[in-house]
């Protein structure tokens, strides 16, 4: 036999060795699919990757309760900012002469009565 053709002989077993690969793993996906759907798989693969996230948050949780307190109280400080600037000058008010009151920023003149009347 000549060169050529064994060659193509060997080419030939190897398509087919090649095919039957690929013939067995289009089955196996096929039975796959038929077991559990593309959607119910990208289902269970969402509910695993939010659990995962979920106890990674908890465990990062667990060893950060500082910074975690520390970015609550600010985003509770951001969140109340306007009544506690209201608060602040309020108190800060307080420390004028008294016939000056102020109200948000604005100031108001008492007229006091020193008659006596």
């Amino acid at each position: 036999m000549k060169a050529p053709d064994r060659r193509l002989i060997e080419d030939r077993e190897t398509r087919r060795a090649a095919r039957a690969v690929f013939d067995h793993g289009v089955r196996q996906v096929r039975t796959d699919l038929d077991a559990r759907s593309v959607p119910g798989r990208i289902v269970d693969t969402a509910k695993a990757e939010a659990t995962d996230a979920l106890a990674t948050g908890i465990a990062v949780a667990r060893e950060s309760k500082g910074i975690i307190a520390t970015v609550m109280s600010g985003l509770l400080i951001w969140g109340f900012r306007a009544p506690l600037l209201r608060l602040a000058r309020r108190l800060v008010s307080h420390d004028e002469p008294a016939d000056v009151q102020a109200d948000d920023g604005n100031a108001l003149l008492i007229e006091t009565d020193t008659t006596g009347v």
